[in-house]
Order: C-alpha cells, then sequence, then structure tokens
C-alpha cells in the first residue's frame, strides 16, 4: 500500500514537472533543484521496475530526461530543465517508431491485454494509431524545443505543463471515438456477411428440395 502511495505521489510531482521547475528555480539554485529531480526521476524507475516491460518507453525517456537535467546540474542554468519535455518526446517517439518497425506495436501490446486474438482489420488500425502517435511526438516535441529556446519561462511552463496534456488528452478522445466507430462499421459488415451466408444457404437447400 506504502509502495503504491508513494509511486503515486512520484508521478504526481512528475506529471507536475513543468510547474515544479518554474517554482523551485524561485526558492533554489538550479543546481539543487537538479539534484532533487533526480532523485524522484530514479526512484520512480525503482518503483516501476517491476513493470517496466509493460512500460517500454520508462526506461528511454527516464535516461534521456536525466540527461537534460544532469545538463542544468553541471551548467547550473535552467536550459536543461527546459529541455526535458523535448527529450521525454523524443523518448515516446523512438519506442514507438521502434514498435512500428519491429512489432508488436505498443499499442497492440496493451490491446491484446484485452483481446489476444485480434482481427486483421484491428491490427491495420492500431498500425496506424501508431503513426498518428508518432506525428503528434514529432509535433509536441517541435512545439517544445522552440518554447524552450525562443519563449518565456511563463510561456514553456504553460505550454508543456497544461497545453501539451490538454492535446494529448484530446487526441487520445479523437482516437477513442474513431476506434469506437471503426469496431462498429466493422460489426454491421460481419453481421451482414452473416446474414447473406445463411440466406445463400436456406435459397440452397431450396432448390435442392
Amino acid at each position: 500500500m506504502l509502495k503504491k502511495f508513494v509511486t503515486v505521489i512520484l508521478g504526481l510531482c512528475l506529471l507536475l514537472y513543468p510547474f515544479a521547475v518554474y517554482l523551485g528555480l524561485n526558492y533554489v539554485s538550479p543546481f539543487w533543484l537538479a539534484l532533487v529531480l533526480l532523485v524522484l526521476l530514479l526512484s520512480r524507475l525503482v518503483m516501476l521496475r517491476g513493470v517496466m516491460n509493460k512500460m517500454p518507453w520508462l526506461l528511454p525517456a527516464t535516461a534521456l530526461g536525466g540527461l537534460a537535467i544532469v545538463t542544468s546540474l553541471f551548467t547550473d542554468s535552467d536550459i536543461g530543465f527546459k529541455l526535458y519535455p523535448l527529450m521525454v518526446n523524443f523518448a515516446m517517439l523512438a519506442v514507438f517508431a521502434y514498435s512500428y518497425v519491429k512489432p508488436p506495436t505498443v499499442i497492440e501490446t496493451f490491446a491484446r491485454l484485452q483481446d489476444p486474438n485480434l482481427p486483421d482489420h484491428a491490427l491495420s488500425y492500431i498500425r496506424k494509431v501508431t503513426l498518428v502517435w508518432g506525428g503528434f511526438f514529432i509535433i509536441n516535441a517541435s512545439i517544445s524545443l522552440y518554447t524552450a529556446l525562443y519563449s518565456s519561462f511563463k510561456v514553456w511552463t504553460f505550454y508543456n505543463g497544461f497545453i501539451a496534456y490538454i492535446l494529448i488528452a484530446s487526441l487520445a478522445a479523437i482516437e477513442f471515438v474513431v476506434r469506437l466507430f471503426v469496431q462498429r462499421k466493422h460489426k454491421n459488415e460481419n453481421q451482414n456477411s452473416e446474414v447473406s451466408s445463411v440466406n445463400a444457404s436456406t435459397e440452397t437447400a431450396q432448390k435442392e428440395n
């Protein structure tokens, strides 16, 4: 119970990373803030080590994100903090791209937990969704990089700590609606096919009689 509670707290702290950085730099130097964030990253990795096979992006995202934070640790500046979201997006893109080239995709792995026997049309749809998410990671990473290099700290915090999550939730919601539509479409096609088969069998039987 305590382990789950600590894991949730660590997850929330890292989820609110941009705001933690924005507020933290008002009270401590980049060096000490970087140390705290690195401890949080490593702690989360240790707490979730048992499920890393189900979350293949966790290790590369932690490694690349940690590398960005280490930059701030040694330079005593905020640039590494600002590049953290970019590195996480790059890690997600790399994992999704690799799984697309070397199936099963990340999304397929999760989908098979609910339905081990996915039909062919579902696998085709999942690969398309994987490409969509890959495109999203590229766009999101590009905007994040722009805010890190050319925008104020407030704009960087607002985009990476709020807007980016809104975009992720919106894309997930849109994909869910499209998925329901695709499932209904193929369900109706299968029902029509079954009806046609029954009618054909009935007509054949009647002719034989």
